[in-house]
């Protein structure tokens, strides 16, 4: 009689087929679960952060007396619109006290961008599922700009002395109210900063 033919070795010297020693190590590799838990958990950091960055720029508010409101939605929503979102902004900020008068003409101006697309769980997880859903997810943000006179120029140039972001990730369909409490929370965050300036 022959005797059965020998198992192929692995590198490690157990054979394929067989069962890992034990203590041996395991590889795990990420399910589309962890891949998109994880996608969330690095976003939920953004407001945490831009809400540091904000504060420690508060001083460039001081004597901010108007604003005048600027709108970016990019890509366009189908569920909100531009002139909707700076009335938001304008009430937010006209419901503030202290805060400062909403004027079309300042030169000092508030400026939201919205940057909120839509992601389909295929893009997100990388292959299809039957069952997908779309998520929207990108920065909703604020920021103040105002003139300033540099040295060596003849007319003032535009700066940014403030910013504030949070970052929208919930499904589709609730996309359009998630940016209008987004915006509220900028809003919210600049007039804190206003009060902060004003030594309130």
């Amino acid at each position: 009689m022959t005797s059965a033919p020998s198992a192929t070795r692995r590198s490690n010297g157990s054979a394929v087929g067989a069962p890992p020693p034990p203590g041996a190590a395991s590889w795990c590799v990420p399910t589309a679960a962890h891949l998109f838990a994880g996608i969330l958990v690095v976003l939920s950091l953004v407001p945490i952060a831009s809400h540091a960055i904000g504060g420690e720029r508060w001083e460039g508010l001081q004597g901010v007396q108007h604003v005048a409101v600027d709108v970016t939605v990019s890509p366009n929503h189908p569920d909100l619109g531009v002139e909707e979102m700076r009335r938001r902004v304008e009430d937010g900020v006209r419901r503030g006290q202290p805060a400062p008068v909403v004027e079309t003409r300042s030169a000092e101006r508030l400026h939201l961008t919205v940057g909120v697309r839509a992601y389909s769980s295929s893009e997100l997880r990388g292959f299809y599922l039957p069952l997908s859903q779309a998520y929207g997810i990108g920065p909703v943000r604020l920021v103040l700009e105002r003139p300033a006179q540099l040295s060596g120029l003849v007319a003032p140039i535009t700066v940014q002395v403030w910013q504030a972001e949070r970052q929208a990730k919930s499904v589709w369909r609730n996309s359009a109210a998630e940016i209008l409490e987004l915006t509220d929370e900028v809003v919210g965050a600049f007039l804190m900063d206003y009060r902060r300036a004003l030594g309130k």
